[in-house]
């Protein structure tokens, strides 16, 4: 049987995707080609992992306003999901897609969550750790009304349960992430941010850092060595939902025992350059994976 993945996703969005021939800043722009899904990047991970074979649940917060475009738009994905009402209305994302300036994309901050959105989360997730999670991703922005905090607590509930966990989360979430147990994946500039190197982090109790670079690929740290892994070619597209993209192959590895880290490194990297073909988030090129899987170059940096 297939390990569960359970996504995590504080501020969720119903994503926008516009694709236009040119984004002319003060004109009135034309959109020929409109596409709309519930998303946020534990979404993205849920659906990504579904594609890579695995089996997905989308726990998130949701609006408490009927109807629920979200919701319906996970049912519409076909995404298994446990939703905790506790917004006052679901946020937008609206990514500009252009041929010649690439992807644009504007984001809402989202609305504040209400009092009971941190005692909600932390009792979904506490129930689907007792039915069976091989891991867990914890992805996103935290909405106001949630403290900074609440990634880290999502995590070492995970860690209690002995159940490998994520962090993909950014700015304060991150930094209290950093001690929670969690697998932390920034990437380059998050990584900065904290202030350390990647050996920092691990030794200070980190199981692994995997830190995304962009075109550049990723590199990994644990306890028992680093690599750094370069895409096989340079890919052009729709970067949004890269990272996710390697989130979830990077869960994948992670519902076993002994990582074999220098193969889940190139995993996450052609994973997400196969996001990148695609027009929307939470998709990949499945074939152009498996071809770069292979082809990925991965060298061990300590």
């Amino acid at each position: 049987m297939t390990p569960r993945i359970v996504t995590v996703t504080l501020n969720p969005a119903i994503d926008v995707t516009y694709r236009v021939d040119a984004l002319r800043v003060g004109e009135t722009v034309r959109v020929p080609d409109v596409r709309s899904r519930a998303g946020g990047k534990g979404v993205n991970v849920a659906a990504v992992v579904r594609e890579l074979g695995g089996e997905s649940l989308v726990l998130a917060l949701t609006t408490t306003r009927t109807p629920d475009e979200f919701r319906i738009g996970l049912d519409e994905l076909r995404l298994a999901h446990r939703l905790v009402p506790a917004l006052p209305a679901v946020r937008r994302t609206v990514a500009v897609v252009t041929p010649a300036d690439g992807t644009t994309m504007l984001q809402e901050n989202g609305f504040p969550a209400g009092e009971a959105a941190e005692a909600g989360i932390v009792a979904a997730l506490r129930a689907e750790l007792a039915a069976g999670a091989g891991a867990v991703v914890i992805s996103g922005s935290v909405p106001a009304g949630l403290a900074a905090d609440v990634p880290a607590k999502l995590a070492r509930l995970c860690v209690r349960h002995d159940v490998p966990v994520i962090a993909d989360v950014s700015g304060a979430a991150l930094r209290e992430a950093a001690r929670s147990g969690a697998v932390l994946m920034p990437n380059e500039d998050e990584l900065a941010d904290l202030a350390g190197s990647g050996q920092d982090l691990v030794t200070a109790g980190a199981p692994a850092v995997v830190a995304t670079l962009g075109p550049g690929g990723a590199m990994a740290v644990t306890a028992g060595g680093a690599w750094r892994a370069r895409p096989a070619e340079v890919v052009t597209g729709n970067p949004a939902g890269a990272g996710d993209a390697g989130a979830a192959a990077l869960a994948m590895h992670l519902t076993v025992s002994e990582v074999d880290w220098p193969v889940a490194l190139a995993d996450v990297v052609a994973t997400s350059a196969a996001a990148v073909l695609r027009p929307v988030a939470g998709e990949i090129d499945v074939a152009a994976r498996e071809k770069w899987s292979r082809a990925v170059k991965v060298e061990r940096i300590r």
